[in-house]
């Protein structure tokens, strides 16, 4: 708490988790020794500090009354104290209470600078810290990415998870507050800052935007959501945006569209709503269409990554590839902003020796609750060389995003006509030497030549940028050649032609060089296995891998849009251990399938034979039960890690329970996971549990009307 206070200056956008400081007493021990604990929270009601004081004395009365198992011995504490701490991202304070047991509790402010602020807060003021405080902590709840992303460094497991809007009988009332809440700071959102795509929030583009939205696809609360963006909208017609956002989520595509047209022919250099536009005119696949208004969404923002970002995309789309390069060079890089997900404040002075994190045993599943740490020790310590440190596993923000638009563009054109298409559009290493030479020898005669079509968008001239890219030859634009190593063009022998083909070309961006040569150690790397893969096969030999290294096969055919490929790398890592990311990744894997199914059979409305039908209706029920197996495996996993608010699994779940009803998906879970349905004479841990987890899940759906929980 000291280390907390002393560094709240540093807390931007969100903040950190919530904090809570357990005092405790051994109750055995003679020398009645204190110790002090402490777990991050997110998704406690924060709404008053009553509430607050609710859940640390239900906290200490968990701790009083049962034995807790400690570094494997097994004592009974009591709790004479206990603090939580919470973030207010709005007025830049630290809400604190303290619960005295037994007896009374009390709360204070800190301001940014550490200190305690003395002056009397008159009940308005408080009600509307307290109202900002409970924004801030569902939103931080709703934006924190609980998916397991591979480049989270130093991101927290000491994290207790609970879904804000479960909450018994107070949920919906929370859910309430927080919309209201959300209406009277709408014009306060962007102190909360925003995502890596844009560099500075708007009004309509930020964090508390992201979590409103967030909100209403997870509760379905719709009607309540297109109330409070109507009010706001006669104020801010801005919000044309969000009233289609929201509509699309509701399903609702003709309302969406008209309110798209209303509001574009209202303000055609509305960015936002230009973007939304082309995005669901790419997924209707008019590619024709997007194109002109993702040109207008660039012209209308041209500081953001996402307008260019969507322009790159439509040209993948359209097979102008030369134009989707040139684009992407242009795109702005954000490096100095990253991905939010919570962090520890302060690194854990012991490392992981002061790290205590006992496995819950009330829920259980073998393949996931079994799983060693010695096994993956192993396997990170004998990794495959080839496939340590890929750089392009390591790429973050807009880098991250513009290497999957390049590996969209490879998937389609293949690198060999990709390495064409750079060389087209791009200055190339020799081009640049002879035009310097032969500026070089005008310049001896008294002439100069300035060549100004070579500059890039941000107005460095050639030597500038050429002369940076050259620091290391490795990432300049040559570097890079073809496997085949074709024959270099002789640069005496340029005509004239060629150099008129020179000027019109652009400097290739460092940043976009380095990415090319990601994605030829990736291509290798994919390329080798796949070649070992046939080879073994040819020679009837089992082609052996550990878990881990599947997993970072998969990740790279994943990356370079492989996704075939990439399941399969995935399935054959969990065949032989549990490994929560390739789960996750089959996930969307099978998600992508049925997807694709859907699509082909909504294209095929004509067909009315029945053996398609049969078929068509077998393969989906059992993508669906895959989908199933995969997010309860992800429960029981997140539950291990005291993690139970994964808004991207209730989401997927409840598009299960839209396509097939709530009592359909009960009776599968209660057919495959009832308690002990897996135990053997040897062995009677089997699965326990699991049935009453997902009853919470069900009553989520029951409690906010989720479509098809009625059935």
């Amino acid at each position: 708490m000291i280390e907390r206070t002393g560094r709240l200056h540093t807390f931007t956008d969100l903040g950190p988790a919530d904090l809570c400081n357990i005092h405790k007493q051994s109750v055995t021990s003679k020398k009645n020794s204190e110790i002090g604990t402490f777990l991050y929270y997110t998704g406690v009601d924060t709404s008053n500090s009553a509430s607050i004081a609710a859940h640390l004395q239900g906290l200490a009365n968990l701790i009083g009354s049962r034995s807790q198992y400690w570094f494997g011995e097994k004592k009974h504490w009591k709790v004479p104290e206990l603090t939580y701490c919470t973030y207010n991202a709005f007025s830049k304070v630290d809400m604190r209470v303290t619960v005295h047991i037994p007896g009374k509790f009390e709360s204070s402010i800190i301001n940014n600078d550490g200190k305690l602020i003395h002056d009397k807060v008159s009940d308005n003021e408080s009600d509307k810290l307290w109202l900002e405080t409970f924004v801030t902590s569902i939103v931080r709840c709703l934006i924190d990415s609980e998916d397991d992303d591979a480049n989270k460094v130093g991101g927290l497991v000491e994290v207790r998870k609970l879904n804000p809007f479960n909450n018994g009988k107070s949920s919906k009332e929370l859910l309430d507050y927080f919309m209201k809440g959300f209406e009277k700071l709408f014009w306060d959102g962007p102190k909360l800052g925003c995502g890596i795509d844009i560099p500075q929030p708007t009004i309509i583009s930020n964090y508390l935007v992201d979590g409103f939205i967030k909100c209403v696809e997870l509760t379905q609360n719709y009607e309540e959501a297109l109330e409070i963006l109507d009010r706001l909208k006669e104020k801010e017609p801005g919000v044309v945006t969000l009233i289609a956002r929201v509509l699309l989520l509701k399903d609702e595509e003709i309302r969406a569209v008209q309110v798209m047209n209303d509001g574009v022919n209202s303000n055609n250099r509305d960015a936002d709503l230009l973007l939304l536009q082309a995005q669901f005119c790419v997924d209707k696949k008019r590619y024709d269409l997007a194109l002109n208004i993702s040109k207008q969404a660039v012209k209308s923002s041209p500081s953001d990554f996402k307008t260019w970002a969507m322009l790159v995309k439509v040209y993948t789309k359209l097979n102008d590839f030369e134009n989707a390069l040139l684009t992407l060079n242009s795109c702005p890089m954000n490096s100095h902003k990253e991905k939010y997900y919570l962090k520890r404040i302060v690194p854990l002075k012991g490392g992981n020796d002061d790290l205590h994190l006992p496995s819950p045993v009330d829920v259980t599943l073998d393949e996931v609750s079994n799983l060693q740490s010695n096994e993956i020790s192993y396997e990170q310590r004998n990794l495959d060389p080839q496939l340590i440190n890929l750089p392009a596993a390591n790429l973050k923000s807009t880098f991250a995003k513009a290497y999957d638009l390049l590996t969209e563009i490879v998937n389609k054109t293949g690198w060999e006509a990709l390495l064409k298409y750079r060389a087209k559009v791009f200055v190339m290493e020799e081009e640049y030497r002879k035009d310097r030479n032969s500026n070089t020898n005008n310049s001896s005669n008294g002439h100069t030549r300035k060549n100004s079509t070579n500059s890039n968008l941000n107005g460095e001239t050639v030597e500038n940028g050429i002369a940076s890219g050259m620091e290391n030859d490795a990432s300049s634009t040559l570097a890079i050649k073809s496997p085949k190593k074709d024959d270099q063009t002789n640069i005496e022998d340029m005509d004239e032609s060629l150099e008129n083909e020179f000027k019109k070309k652009r400097l290739c961006e460092r940043w976009l060089d380095n990415l090319f040569m990601l994605l030829y150690e990736d291509l290798r790397a994919y390329t080798m296995w796949q070649a070992e893969y046939v080879h073994f096969q040819a020679q009837q030999m089992e082609y052996k891998k550990t878990t881990l290294e599947w997993e970072i096969l998969g990740l790279i055919a994943y990356r370079l849009k492989h996704f075939k490929e990439g399941s399969v790398a995935f399935a054959n890592a969990l065949s032989g251990r549990f490994s929560a990311k390739s789960t996750r990744e089959m996930l969307r894997y099978y998600q992508m399938e049925r997807a694709k199914i859907l699509s082909k059979n909504s294209n095929n409305t004509n067909n009315s034979n029945s053996s398609y039908t049969h078929n068509f209706t077998k393969v989906v029920n059992q993508l669906n039960e895959k989908i199933l197996e995969c997010c309860i495996k992800l429960l029981v996993w997140n539950h291990r890690w005291y993690s139970d608010f994964s808004p991207s699994l209730i989401n997927t779940l409840s598009d299960l329970v839209a396509k097939d009803g709530l009592i359909k998906i009960q009776s599968l879970v209660q057919a495959v996971y009832s308690n002990n349905i897996n135990a053997t004479a040897s062995n009677d841990n089997g699965n326990h549990g699991i049935t009453d987890m997902m009853e919470d899940v069900y009553n989520f759906f029951k409690e906010y009307k989720i479509n098809g929980a009625d059935n």
